[in-house]
């Protein structure tokens, strides 16, 4: 599934801002940045972002409020800023990061130490709900991960 192309913006993301992915012409999924200029060791990880995209689904491009982080599609992603540099991410509004945000259960796997981390690469000590690899993805890999849940 190929990302449909909208608007590119040369604005940073910041956190708590809503963007739409539109996979296929009139569906639109929706996203919040949860986290920016992520703290990690692992210098892929460092200074990008976090992002949970939800169950949530349109058929047109519209700003919403009912972004429940117990109904996400995908793990939650690291991803750099190509996806609104390019086009593929587009923001739309935002809303504040809460608390039910904050308490999500996920975690990404460290291949070189085999456990479960954080975004910043600390050990969680055990293994979460969602998780995927440790590392940066981007508007692809998300798009890739998109596809899979919704087919």
């Amino acid at each position: 599934m190929d990302l449909i192309k909208m608007k590119a913006s040369r604005k940073k993301p910041k956190e708590g801002d809503v963007f739409v992915i539109q996979p296929k012409s009139s569906l639109y999924v929706y996203g919040k940045v949860i986290r920016t200029k992520i703290s990690s060791k692992n210098i892929m990880v460092n200074g990008w972002n976090l992002i949970y995209v939800y169950k949530n689904v349109s058929d047109v491009m519209q700003m919403t409020n009912n972004l429940d982080a117990n109904q996400l599609l995908i793990p939650p992603q690291i991803v750099n800023n190509q996806g609104w540099l390019k086009g593929y991410f587009e923001t739309i509004g935002s809303l504040p990061v809460t608390e039910e945000d904050k308490k999500v259960k996920y975690g990404f796997l460290d291949f070189k130490t085999k456990e479960y981390v954080n975004e910043e690469g600390k050990p969680l000590g055990y293994k979460p709900d969602m998780w995927i690899d440790y590392g940066i993805g981007s508007y692809g890999s998300v798009a890739s991960d998109i596809r899979e849940s919704l087919d």
